[in-house]
C-alpha cells in the first residue's frame, strides 16, 4: 500500500474522555487534537442554524476546562465508521483547523493538550 504524505504541521493526540466541543450548531465529542487543529463526532441534523465557525473546548464534569471563541475552518465532514447499522441517528466526524489563536488561546491549548490528551 503506498504511503500518504501526511498534511498536518502538528501531530494530533487523543483526547481523554470527557473532552466536547461546543457551539451553536454542533456540539460534539473530540476525538483528536493538535496545536493547529482537531476532528470531534457529532450528531447530524437537518435542522442546525447556519455555521458559526468559532467554537469553545470543554472539559471537567463542572466546565474545568473552558477554551472559549476558538476560531476555525471546516477540512473534512463526513459520515463516522463508528455508526450503528441499526441507529437512526447519524454520527458524523468533523475535522477543523483552528484560525489566528490569541497568545492566551494558544497557552490554554497547549495547556489542554499536555493535562488532557494522550501524549
Amino acid at each position: 500500500m503506498p504511503q500518504t504524505r501526511e498534511r498536518r504541521r502538528h501531530r494530533r493526540y487523543q483526547v481523554k474522555n470527557g473532552a466536547y466541543t461546543v457551539n451553536s450548531n454542533k456540539p460534539g465529542l473530540i476525538v483528536d487534537i493538535s496545536a493547529s487543529g482537531m476532528s470531534f463526532n457529532y450528531i447530524d441534523r437537518k435542522e442546525w442554524p447556519g455555521e458559526t465557525f468559532r467554537l469553545d473546548i470543554v472539559f471537567g464534569a463542572d466546565n474545568e476546562f473552558r477554551l472559549t471563541d476558538i476560531p476555525y475552518r471546516v477540512v473534512s465532514d463526513r459520515i463516522s465508521t463508528d455508526r450503528r447499522r441499526d441507529s437512526a441517528m447519524v454520527v458524523k466526524r468533523r475535522g477543523i483547523e483552528f484560525g489566528k489563536l490569541t497568545p492566551e488561546q494558544r497557552r490554554k491549548l497547549k495547556y489542554f493538550i499536555n493535562n488532557h490528551a494522550i501524549t
